[in-house]
């Protein structure tokens, strides 16, 4: 099976610090178990259905009645329909990046260190939260806009810490402290469409080749190798059915030459970069 990296799949070239969009599928049934790693941390409001998160250590449910924070890593998730077989929610993504600049620009410390809290950490939802929902569908048309996404996460997450500072925060001490365990997934996610290979990936971690490759495993469930194709052939099947040439982005999925990539792109597709347009 193959594991989804979120928000990246949904967003792709359009990812930023934060992102936010409605997440709809209607008339489907239960999706389970689907490998997930999230590669920013995650503000979920559950509109219709239920969505279930298995971490490491533990099985998280979340309704229509709450909101969970989520954070970045490898969980299963599965989403359970209503009885008219929809499924709905609200989804907010910010990086650790962005999660430094809110803490420096509200002066918010951690005292005390908190206790490692749990991945999936579900609050009720109150009249505010109601509201705040209701309102970003609204404002749906606004998300486009990178100032509107940022100062609205702002929002909420003052909100949050202001309404459950210990849960709220011992969250977000979690969060800084996968930051500094999470260099391999930083690093793969900002040079994954650029002329590396895997020992040069490895010297940027500042790991071993062999610890690299183990964590990386452990990380995507497949090789250096594997992932970095699919993820460059994805993105080159995005651009060509944009009707970019061959040419034009051959070097901007990660590729010396035109020849390389035509080779790379038949053996995974079956077809050429240019039979593939016609056929699309």
């Amino acid at each position: 099976m193959d594991v989804f990296i979120i928000p990246d799949f949904l967003v792709g070239d359009q990812k930023d610090e934060v992102n936010i969009f409605f997440y709809l599928r209607e008339n489907g049934p239960d999706q389970i178990k689907l490998k997930l790693n999230y590669s920013q941390n995650m503000l979920c409001f559950m509109i219709r259905g239920v969505k279930e998160i298995v971490d490491n250590a533990k099985r998280y449910r979340t309704d229509e009645n709450q909101i969970a924070l989520v954070t970045s890593g490898n969980m299963l998730m599965s989403e359970r329909v209503t009885l008219k077989q929809d499924f709905e929610s609200l989804l907010l993504f910010f990086s650790n990046e962005y999660l430094i600049s809110f803490l420096t620009k509200h002066k918010i410390t951690f005292e005390n260190e908190f206790v490692k809290s749990n991945s999936v950490i579900n609050f009720p939802k109150d009249d505010y939260l109601v509201n705040f929902q209701q309102s970003m569908k609204i404002l749906e048309k606004d998300f486009t806009k990178k100032s509107f996404r940022h100062a609205k996460m702002e929002e909420v997450l003052l909100y949050l810490i202001d309404k459950y500072p210990d849960k709220a925060k011992a969250f977000l001490f979690s969060s800084m402290t996968n930051l500094k365990n999470n260099v391999l997934l930083q690093v793969v996610q900002n040079h994954k469409f650029k002329k590396l290979n895997s020992e040069e990936l490895a010297f940027l971690c500042n790991m071993s080749l062999s610890t690299f490759k183990r964590k990386f495993f452990d990380t995507f469930k497949m090789s250096p190798k594997k992932y970095l194709i699919s993820e460059r052939m994805k993105k080159a099947e995005q651009l060509l059915k944009l009707d970019k040439s061959p040419t034009e982005i051959y070097y901007e999925v990660g590729y010396e030459n035109l020849s390389s990539f035509s080779l790379e792109f038949k053996k995974y597709f079956g077809l050429s970069p240019k039979y593939f347009q016609l056929q699309n």
